[in-house]
C-alpha cells in the first residue's frame, strides 16, 4: 500500500514536472524575432563565359558589382573589381 501510494506520488510529479517543461517551452517560442542577416548581402552568379558577385543593400535596395570575370578565347579579362572598397565608393 505504501509502495502504491509512493509510485503514485511521484508519478504525480513526474507529471507535472513534464507540463511545466512543455510550457515553457511553447511559451518561449510564441515572439522569436525574424532573422537578421544584416544590411549587406553579397549574392554570386556565373554561366559559361562570365562570374561575379553583387553586393545588395537591403535597406535602399541598391545593388552595385563586386566584381566580375570575363573568358573570351580561353583568357580570363577582369572587367570590374570593387572588393576592398566601401559600399558607398563603388562606381
Amino acid at each position: 500500500m505504501i509502495k502504491k501510494a509512493f509510485n503514485n506520488q511521484r508519478l504525480r510529479f513526474f507529471t507535472l514536472g513534464a507540463f511545466v517543461v512543455l510550457a515553457a517551452v511553447f511559451l518561449m517560442g510564441m515572439d522569436a524575432p525574424s532573422p537578421n542577416y544584416g544590411r549587406y548581402q553579397i549574392s554570386a552568379w556565373g554561366d559559361t563565359a562570365a562570374h561575379g558577385a553583387f553586393i545588395v543593400d537591403t535597406a535602399t535596395g541598391e545593388t552595385k558589382i563586386a566584381y566580375r570575370y570575363k573568358e573570351t578565347a580561353g583568357e580570363r579579362v577582369k572587367e570590374r573589381n570593387n572588393l576592398g572598397k566601401n559600399f558607398s565608393s563603388i562606381e
